[in-house]
C-alpha cells in the first residue's frame, strides 16, 4: 500500500464544494466556527481575502486557510493595535483554518500555516489571528508553531453570544543582512 500524497496549494474555485463538506464535518466534530455555518460555501469565500490555500490528500481537498486584510472589527487586529500602538497598516489576519478530523496529526495544518506565513512575508505583512480558547487542539498547534500569544479577548457573535478567545501573532521572520 502506498502512502497518501499530501500537498498544500493555492485554493481553487473547484475546491469549494469539497471544502464546504469538510467544514460541515469539522463543525459537527469541534463546533468550529462558533458562529455556525448556515451556508458553508459562502463562509469560505471571505470578503477581505488576500489569498487562500487548500490541503489536499490524493487530490481530495481536506482543509484550508485564508489570509485576509485586517478590518476594524477584527478582534485580532484591535488587540494588535492595543498591544503595539501600531495602527495595523502592515498586518493581515489568518482566518478560516480547518482540517478534516480524519487528517489531523499528519502535518497538513502546519503546512497550511507555513504557506500563509511565507506569502505574508512576501507582501510585507505581520500575521495576527484569534482562536477560541475552547479549541485546545488549535491552541496547542499555534503554540507549537511559534506564534506568540498577545491578548485574551471576548469574541462576540450572533445575537449577543460571546466566547473567550486568545489572540496571537506570528513574529516576523528575521532576515540575515
Amino acid at each position: 500500500m502506498t502512502e497518501p500524497v499530501r500537498t498544500v496549494r493555492e485554493r481553487q474555485d473547484g475546491d469549494l464544494p469539497a471544502l464546504a463538506g469538510v467544514l460541515e464535518r469539522v463543525h459537527a466534530h469541534d463546533g468550529y466556527p462558533v458562529e455556525g455555518i448556515a451556508d458553508p460555501r459562502a463562509w469560505l469565500e471571505h470578503p477581505h481575502e488576500i489569498r487562500s490555500w487548500t490541503a489536499v490528500v490524493d487530490d481530495v481537498p481536506v482543509g484550508q486557510v485564508t489570509l485576509t486584510e485586517a478590518q476594524p472589527d477584527d478582534d485580532a487586529a484591535r488587540a494588535w493595535i492595543e498591544h503595539t500602538g501600531d495602527h495595523g497598516i502592515d498586518i493581515a489576519v489568518m482566518a478560516r483554518l480547518f482540517l478534516d478530523p480524519g487528517h489531523r496529526g499528519t502535518g497538513l495544518a502546519g503546512f497550511l500555516i507555513l504557506a500563509l506565513r511565507r506569502h505574508a512575508q512576501l507582501i510585507g505583512r505581520t500575521v495576527v489571528f484569534d482562536v477560541m480558547a475552547k479549541d485546545t487542539a488549535a491552541v496547542g498547534l499555534y503554540d507549537r508553531s511559534g506564534a506568540e500569544r498577545i491578548a485574551e479577548v471576548i469574541h462576540g457573535f450572533g445575537d449577543g453570544l460571546t466566547e473567550p478567545a486568545l489572540v496571537y501573532v506570528f513574529p516576523a521572520p528575521r532576515v540575515a543582512g
